[in-house]
């Protein structure tokens, strides 16, 4: 076997294996937390590598604001730069490196904006939705260690804040 298909088969097994061990948590896969004004509001906060958050990319409704960042861990963020191209109106960066998001980036996003907290990127990607934005999708391609013990307090977070911001109960 050539030593590129050896990597790229130990890349599946551990994409594979983090989905396996997030098997069953539908609250951080895909959850649809509303819909307002068109926008579907999407948290995949499980989603902790830039693989993770590239599936996610590729399968949701665009033209998508996307929010990513927290810890990094030295994932190539370029793996997104034609997704993003092709499917991002607006990146919005948490966490602590967002220099490296907008390196990343800069060649391919319309627009790159810092933010600190999970609420306010909630408003900043609420301000970014146009009339033609179809998602708004958190979807992190790191962990957040930094300001969270897990994706499922991160997702939590995100949740609240998009509830909170729309002002829905429950």
């Amino acid at each position: 076997m050539s030593p590129e298909i050896a990597n790229i088969l130990i890349q599946q097994q551990d994409l594979i294996t983090a989905r396996l061990k997030m098997q069953g948590d539908q609250a951080h896969c895909f959850e649809t937390i509303c819909t307002n004004s068109g926008v579907n509001w999407i948290n995949h906060s499980m989603a902790t590598t830039m693989d993770l958050t590239w599936m996610a990319l590729r399968d949701v409704e665009g033209p998508v604001v996307l929010i990513l960042g927290g810890t990094d861990r030295a994932d190539d963020q370029n793996k997104l730069s034609g997704l993003i191209k092709e499917k991002v109106t607006a990146v919005v960066c948490l966490g602590t490196t967002p220099w490296k998001y907008v390196q990343a980036f800069s060649g391919s996003a319309h627009l790159i904006i810092r933010a600190t907290y999970i609420h306010e990127a909630v408003k900043t990607a609420k301000m970014l939705c146009n009339g033609s934005t179809k998602t708004v999708l958190f979807a992190p391609g790191c962990p957040s260690y930094d300001a969270f013990d897990n994706y499922r307090n991160r997702g939590n977070s995100f949740r609240e804040a998009v509830k909170t911001e729309f002002n829905i109960s429950n």
